[in-house]
């Protein structure tokens, strides 16, 4: 039931709630421009439910997406699940499942509409229990405004990702995806020697024995060390000779996905990451996903999820979860060739844990960026806001803010804007459960305004 609150007596309720972490339904002037709207899709469960994706329908209903399970890569029963909101009657719909492989983990939907007003479900299929096992698929809908239920799916593929030229006699000594990767760890040794970010000693910190270690382990799974099998080396004259080499199939699965694509005219890029390769890829279609292209690989200390940016200028930004040592920020790279090439990664000033985040370009031109903005932990989450196309990040409204160390979680969140102006955000909500037993979770809708971040 949806009720209204002062302002002054919602901020105080406000800071309880988000405190305990717990998003039940609760509701602010939902016709005030400063308002905030926070409430639960579906009851706390003990069942994990995770990476939730949300998209804006054309006929202004909402679809979430997640995935439930009894854990994450280990666990045969996670299915990806899906609810719908009427944005008429205010309610959310009961879950269903939108994709299940029986046997096997189904995880991180991604939601969203394309510029056919078509309905894309992407997601991942982990198929041996760790990530870098990981099979990219996609749904394609152009049925899906039911006022219940499951969309009608026209199409379901895999995404398949070669990224890597034609080694078709094994990875030789000119391949150039392994050449790209190595520059990319110059671009960043340079990078955080020039940064002062290099260290002699330390047992977390980033040092030149450690930078090596990390790169001879991710050029090792580029050259194929994992799938060694004959093949034909080309010397400098040109003449094959035999000789044992690696096979790209660690660079061809393990493909993860997390935020949602940008679309520039009828091009379509898509944020991919690989926890085997501990770094960032763009997919790239602008038939619709008939054929893809790919960029080169964007590489960091652990620069993944990406979620990306238009500037007015015509260059993309993206920003990245820092899944490699201090100093914890997101990090961020910039395209000028419309998703194909990317500058060295270098980090913001945006605290970072480790985990996912988002950002959207608001119809003011502002940047509007959830992410979990501490660098230990994921018990506190806010919405900042950038007037400068992230340069500068003066805004910030808190939405969930627990106790370190208690089992509060506000993570994984999504970000889009409605076509009424409204920001929209998705996330995983988490808080102890009874005593004696496990936490419990669920899935949190929030609707707020700009007006209400600039407050």
């Amino acid at each position: 039931m949806r009720t209204k609150l002062l302002l002054t007596q919602f901020i105080v309720l406000l800071f309880t709630w988000s405190s305990m972490g717990a998003a039940k339904e609760r509701v602010s002037n939902s016709n005030s421009k400063d308002s905030l709207i926070l409430e639960s899709i579906f009851p706390f469960q003990e069942q994990h439910c995770h990476g939730s994706t949300i998209v804006e329908l054309p006929n202004k209903d909402l679809l979430v997406a997640w995935f439930q399970g009894s854990g994450e890569r280990t666990s045969d029963d996670v299915a990806i699940k899906g609810a719908r909101y009427n944005h008429k009657t205010h309610q959310w719909g009961q879950p269903f499942v939108l994709a299940d492989t029986p046997d096997f983990p189904d995880i991180n939907p991604v939601l969203f509409v394309d510029n056919k007003s078509q309905l894309w479900l992407v997601w991942y299929t982990v198929m041996a229990y760790q990530w870098s096992s990981s099979l990219l698929k996609y749904r394609i809908s152009d049925n899906f405004l039911q006022k219940d239920g499951v969309p009608v799916w026209k199409w379901q593929d895999v995404l398949h990702v070669k990224a890597d030229g034609q080694p078709t006699e094994g990875i030789g000594e000119n391949d150039q995806f392994v050449k790209t990767l190595s520059r990319k760890f110059d671009e960043y040794y340079k990078y955080l020697s020039e940064s002062g970010q290099m260290k002699t000693t330390g047992e977390r910190a980033m040092t030149q024995e450690r930078m090596d270690r990390v790169r001879n382990l991710y050029l090792g799974i580029a050259k194929g060390n994992n799938l060694i099998a004959d093949g034909n080396e080309v010397n400098a004259s040109g003449e094959k000779v035999k000789k044992q080499l690696g096979y790209p199939l660690m660079r061809r699965i393990g493909w993860q996905t997390r935020n949602k694509p940008l679309f520039i005219g009828n091009r379509m890029i898509l944020p991919l990451y690989s926890d085997g390769l501990n770094l960032s890829l763009m997919a790239i279609t602008e038939n619709g996903g008939q054929t893809w292209k790919f960029s080169e690989p964007i590489l960091g200390g652990g620069a993944i999820q990406a979620t990306l940016a238009p500037k007015k200028e015509g260059s993309i930004t993206i920003l990245m979860r820092d899944n490699g040592p201090a100093p914890k920020r997101l990090m961020t790279s910039t395209s000028k060739d419309g998703g194909f090439t990317w500058s060295s990664v270098v980090d913001t000033e945006v605290p970072n844990p480790g985990t996912a985040a988002d950002v959207v370009v608001l119809k003011s031109g502002n940047w509007a960026l959830v992410c979990n903005d501490i660098e230990d932990g994921r018990h506190r989450m806010s919405v900042w806001l950038s007037k400068d196309e992230g340069k500068t990040w003066p805004y910030h409204k808190t939405i969930v803010n627990g106790l370190p160390g208690s089992a509060v979680r506000g993570h994984y969140p999504a970000i889009i804007q409605g076509q009424d102006g409204k920001i929209h955000l998705s996330y995983t909500n988490q808080i102890a459960g009874k005593e004696g037993g496990p936490d419990v979770k669920n899935i949190v809708h929030a609707v707020l305004s700009e007006e209400w971040l600039m407050r």
